[in-house]
């Protein structure tokens, strides 16, 4: 029975911890009409130095490495139509990348796709020129933007619930 419980102990010990979820910062550009999202506050403050990006607020909490549930949140940029387009299909990502201009940036950070206990959705929205993205129904409906769907699922900040 010691050795059965031992060896409980050991393999419970050895089990991988899961990351702590990381900020998701959202920035805007009055000049170019868009907003940029990034875990690395290094970034962000570059595209606030150079390029005419003010810090709106922290988003939600994601993860920046691909943890167990989780999917790629892609990144893309469109130079032409100055906007950056984030979402977890592949298969929107190609299709961006094929027929509308835009530009693979790589993964933005990890997402649940479907909703996990203590996550809320990552709302998207459109507005021709610009896409958007929030936790807050309120902040989605005060926008005016297009409701596009759900972009993922991530924590709120604070860890408190939702934002309405």
């Amino acid at each position: 029975m010691m050795h059965r419980l031992l060896l409980l102990g050991l393999l419970a010990s050895s089990a991988p911890a899961l990351a702590t979820p990381v900020p998701l910062y959202r920035l805007y550009s009055s000049r170019a009409s868009d907003h940029f999202y990034t875990t690395s506050w290094p970034e962000a403050l570059n595209a606030i130095t150079h390029h005419g990006y003010t810090f709106e607020n922290t988003v939600g909490l994601c993860h920046d490495s691909n943890e167990a549930g989780t999917t790629p949140l892609f990144r893309l940029y469109s130079g032409r139509a100055g906007d950056h387009f984030y979402t977890a299909s592949v298969e929107e990502r190609d299709l961006a990348v094929a027929t509308h201009g835009y530009v693979s940036e790589g993964v933005a950070c990890y997402v649940f796709p479907s909703n996990q206990a203590g996550a809320c959705p990552l709302i998207r929205l459109w507005n021709g020129t610009d896409h958007f993205y929030t936790l807050s129904m309120q902040e989605a409906i005060n926008s005016r933007y297009t409701y596009e769907g759900i972009a993922g699922y991530i924590f709120a900040p604070g860890g408190g619930g939702c934002p309405h």
